[in-house]
């Protein structure tokens, strides 16, 4: 074969199977990467997100869309990614959600594979045993199950880290182009999900950190300019949404372990076992805390665990025995590996809420990438041959110690875990049998691996029998014609009220309404969409929670009378449609003068404003005496002349009070209701004009930020050419002294 082909061979194999073991979960559940947050965040963001591009818009604040609608701010938007760009154009293109959502999801397990692939090799693993790690790492239980099913900036992250950490090796150990590791860190650190990026910073740290210890001066500096472009980054993504948390729950700094999400080392014995659920808690549906207990959606745990292999890594962890120790040369290669692997492991077993840290079982994958590459260089350099007998005999202790652990972390599971311990037990009697076989190293590695895939094959299947869907909850999502048609004649602004979610398993409700992100679809601007960052003070005042819904009370708040301004707080939001779900509100609500009842549907009742008001962001109330005219709104700023400035100097806009409003001619105000934005003019003059402008909170540090990138990477650039340049030159030999 062609030693080109032939090394095409392993990365190849492994894509597609990666690639068939992915689509393989369809057979559990056709909509398996269409769960929970895919479905109601996701592809409603993408197709937002794609329809603002095909208008030649990059949308930084959107009023109507009030909680949600500081999209820079909320980071996970991907604004400045050229790849979520891509994203979103194919889902605003696309008709069925569930189709593309999927497409995408495979696709990059499909690059985590080829991404483990070329980092094993870079830490000097054979072909055969990459491949093997390619095939495992996108199987992770968290990868699969939450990740993939649900968390898509999660996956892209796990999908990408591994080409950065490779681009960032071939760069900064062996001195080659910078442009794979400026390209692969700029479009992980864009996607906006942090626990990506703070893996990246311990890798760059750890290469500074060992480059200054072996006083190695070039690889300090390569190691420099990629921390310095890598934070450059980090700080234009995430920036403002740490400004902006002191008007949301991010804003306090908690440290509290409320068991979500996170494992103990009890747990962690069963990284091994690919259908044991171990004690990790996560949403549980129908169960109400109580209230002042948890906060951002985080269900009461009722004590039964997760069903889903939320710590699995790998089923061949146990015999990590058979191929230590690592000679000292390896062993000092794989510096990296252990230091990141450590250190993802000390992390998943953190507390669940560290300041806007939440979740830690989130570093799973990063932890399952650091020890799959670190087993495939170590059983490269295992001589199976020769293999002693004393490690056999202490897998063996290993794999019944697991099973006495698993047994008594979760009792009710002793059949899977006595299922596991038998097939371990011939798997290893297998490997023995293989390893003794007197056959050429190359043989047998290929049997080997091979035999390692058709294992995995087996466990893939026990988890589609055992647990086909994700533990998160999933929706009856129509196409996207479908849900165009909800609200599909604008009658300005809207609000849905009351219960949302309720009915989402049955296909008929979609007819009358969406959620969460899913409203982008409808011609209609509707408040109730998914946000990270919740206002504060904001979903106080109606009730509202991260994803849109709210209590029966806030159709009451709605329609009641300010008592600072003496307006509806529906005028006050420039709200002209309301949508009160009958599941809340079995009797019609009474609506109040001006508003009429516009459509009974067999789910929601419909009401709307005899006179629709202008969409939110304008001015909306002024103070006694104070006149206004020429004003003029658009989404990221107001102006407006000043005619008559009295007793109360007040102006109110239908905005959220964020940080990094400008007002230029006046000052801010104290905000109404906490959370209204308000301008005094109480300093200005007849024929004053006043703007207020958005800006993210930080810009010249955002500016600077970026600049420094571009600084960071042209110098980076400029060094390589030069030093390219001045190995080349040809050297003039000494001069040679002859006698004559």
């Amino acid at each position: 074969m062609n030693p080109r082909l032939l090394r095409l061979l392993w990365p190849l194999a492994a894509a597609v199977v990666t690639t068939v073991f992915a689509l393989a979960r369809l057979l559990g559940d056709p909509r398996f990467y269409f769960a929970d947050d895919t479905q109601l965040g996701s592809f409603g963001q993408w197709w937002q997100l794609g329809d603002q591009l095909r208008q030649g818009r990059l949308p930084i604040m959107e009023p109507s869309a009030w909680q949600a609608g500081n999209y820079l701010a909320e980071g996970q938007w991907g604004l400045f990614s050229p790849l979520t760009w891509l994203i979103a154009l194919g889902a605003r293109a696309s008709e069925d959600p569930v189709v593309f959502a999927t497409v995408v999801k495979v696709s990059f397990l499909v690059l985590l594979s080829l991404g483990t692939y070329l980092l094993a090799r870079s830490f000097t693993a054979a072909r055969p045993w990459a491949a093997l790690a390619a095939v495992l790492v996108p199987l992770c239980g968290f990868t699969v199950y939450m990740d993939a099913a649900s968390w898509s900036t999660g996956l892209f992250n796990a999908a990408l880290l591994p080409w950065v950490w490779w681009a960032l090796r071939r760069a900064v150990e062996a001195a080659r182009s910078p442009l794979p590791y400026l390209v692969a860190s700029y479009l992980l650190v864009s996607f906006g999900y942090v626990f990506g990026v703070i893996a990246l910073v311990g890798i760059l740290v750890e290469s500074l950190v060992r480059a200054i210890w072996q006083r190695d001066r070039d690889r300090i500096i390569r190691s420099l300019l990629a921390s310095a472009w890598g934070a450059a980054w980090t700080v234009l993504v995430y920036l403002p949404g740490i400004l902006t948390a002191s008007v949301t729950p991010r804003g306090d700094f908690v440290v509290r372990n409320w068991f979500f999400l996170n494992a103990d080392l009890t747990d962690v014995a069963g990284a091994a076992a690919p259908t044991f659920p171990a004690t990790i808690r996560t949403w549980v549906e129908e169960v109400k805390a109580p209230e002042g207990v948890l906060e951002e959606g985080v269900a009461l745990w009722t004590g039964l665990p997760t069903n889903a292999p939320l710590v699995y890594i790998a089923w061949l962890l146990p015999y990590f025995l058979l191929v230590l120790p690592l000679s000292r040369a390896a062993l000092r290669r794989c510096i990296p590996l252990l230091v990141l692997g450590s250190a993802t492991f000390i992390a998943i077993l953190a507390p669940s809420h560290i300041a806007a840290i939440r979740w830690p079982l989130r570093f799973i994958p990063y932890l399952t990438l650091a020890l799959l590459v670190l087993f495939a260089v170590a059983a490269t350099r295992t001589r199976w041959r020769e293999l002693p007998k004393s490690r056999i005999r202490w897998t063996v202790a290993l794999i019944l110690l697991l099973a006495v652990l698993n047994i008594g972390n979760v009792p009710l599971e002793w059949r899977s875990v006595g299922a596991t311990v038998v097939v371990q037990l011939v798997l290893l009697a297998a490997i023995v049998l293989v390893a003794r076989r007197p056959w050429r190293e190359a043989a047998r590695t290929a049997v080997l691996v091979v035999g390692g895939v058709a294992v995995t094959a087996v466990t893939v299947a026990a988890q589609i029998v055992a647990m086909p869907r994700t533990p998160l909850p999933g929706s009856a999502v129509p196409d996207v014609s479908a849900m165009r048609q909800v609200l599909s004649e604008p009658h300005g602004d809207a609000i849905a009220v009351g219960n949302i979610n309720a009915g989402s398993g049955d296909p008929a409700t979609w007819d009358e309404r969406l959620i969460a992100n899913l409203w982008y679809l409808s011609e209609t601007d509707v408040s109730n969409l998914y946000t990270v960052l919740p206002y504060d003070d904001f979903i106080q005042d109606l009730c509202m929670d991260l994803r849109g819904n709210t209590c029966a009370k806030a159709l009451d708040t709605l329609w009641s009378t300010d008592r600072e301004t003496g307006e509806r707080l529906s005028d006050l939001m420039s709200v002209s449609t309301v949508l009160a779900m009958k599941a809340t509100f079995p009797e019609q609500p009474q609506a109040p003068d001006g508003w009429h009842l516009e459509r009974e549907g067999e789910f929601t009742w419909l009401f709307q404003r005899d006179e629709p008001l202008p969409a939110a962001g304008g001015v909306v109330w002024t103070g006694d005496g104070t006149a206004l005219s020429g004003i003029q709104a658009a989404d990221g700023a107001v102006s407006f002349r000043v005619d008559d400035v009295g007793a109360d100097g007040r102006v109110v806009l239908s905005r959220l009070d964020y940080p990094g409003y400008v007002i230029s001619g006046a000052r801010e105000g104290e905000p109404v209701r906490d959370w209204l934005l308000t301008v005094d003019v109480s300093d200005a003059a007849p024929g004053d004009v006043v703007t207020v402008r958005f800006q993210p909170p930080g810009l010249p540090l955002l500016v600077g930020a970026a600049s420094l990138g571009v600084l960071v990477a042209g110098a980076w650039l400029v060094l390589r050419f030069v030093s390219r340049r001045r190995a080349a030159r040809p050297t003039t030999p000494a001069a040679t002294h002859t006698r004559g």
